[in-house]
């Protein structure tokens, strides 16, 4: 745990349970109080950097406003990685795109811009290391917001600070309980698939928030539009506010990606 910083241990609150046998050890350390932007993002720098030698994933966490859940409550409902290893993140992806045109044709709603489920991307271009360069966007000034988008609002105290034991980010979701709308269990395996294939890597979470930092973004209008319907598929919320061509736009070249569910 991270020196000179007060914190404690989390184990889930078993009414939460989804499993037979409530979990009874804690899932997260957390720290007591809220952290300034830059000290934050320079801790999970740090704390990154020697993940492999602690095995605690880091993740910058914020709350439902002051009421301290869902970390601090314990309301958290971590269920075996073996659920994730159940589920295919194609087949996944592909029935949320399926119900979107569905419910756009029921509703007289903006449809999704392709009428079939075209597959999964192509990965990007292997170029950097994905930690490393996590490390380097969170340590760097310019856009340092960004990384944080949706987790903590316009105030310049920034987020808590999280350490869950994990083998990368992808397993933390699951390891850690947290249960949005997007479902744990598959956002497990959509992240697992990112980290192979765009080289992401976890950086915050808020209650129905989640922020990714990315070493291999799509490079070209052609392959961001097919990243997007991923998008799209995974966090259909990306819908309310953002059009599909000018958000395709967006995403090349992107460093961050930024997910949100009402």
């Amino acid at each position: 745990m991270p020196d000179d910083l007060p914190g404690r241990l989390i184990t889930p609150n078993p009414a939460n349970a989804l499993t037979d046998e409530p979990t009874t050890e804690p899932v997260l350390w957390i720290s007591e109080d809220l952290l300034r932007h830059q000290e934050a993002k320079q801790l999970w720098a740090d704390l990154l950097t020697c993940h492999h030698e602690t095995g605690l994933w880091p993740l910058l966490l914020g709350n439902h406003g002051d009421r301290g859940t869902p970390w601090h409550t314990g309301d958290l409902a971590p269920v075996p990685s073996s659920w994730a290893d159940e589920l295919d993140v194609e087949g996944e992806l592909s029935k949320t795109w399926e119900k979107e045109r569905e419910f756009a044709r029921q509703f007289e709603a903006e449809p999704p811009p392709i009428d079939t489920w075209p597959g999964l991307a192509l990965a990007g271009e292997p170029n950097s290391d994905p930690s490393r360069r996590a490390i380097e966007l969170a340590t760097s000034k310019p856009g340092t917001r960004g990384l944080l988008s949706g987790i903590v609002g316009g105030s310049c105290v920034g987020p808590f600070l999280g350490l869950v034991p994990a083998s990368d980010g992808a397993e933390a979701i699951i390891a850690v309980g947290w249960s949005s709308e997007a479902g744990g269990e598959r956002a497990t395996i959509v992240l697992r698939s990112w980290q192979k294939r765009f080289g992401v890597r976890l950086f915050s979470l808020g209650p129905d928030t989640l922020n990714v930092t990315v070493a291999w973004p799509p490079r070209t209008l052609e392959h961001a539009r097919r990243v997007a319907v991923e998008h799209y598929a995974f966090c259909p919320d990306l819908r309310q506010d953002n059009d599909f061509e000018e958000y395709s736009a967006e995403i090349v070249d992107a460093p961050v990606w930024s997910f949100w569910w009402d």
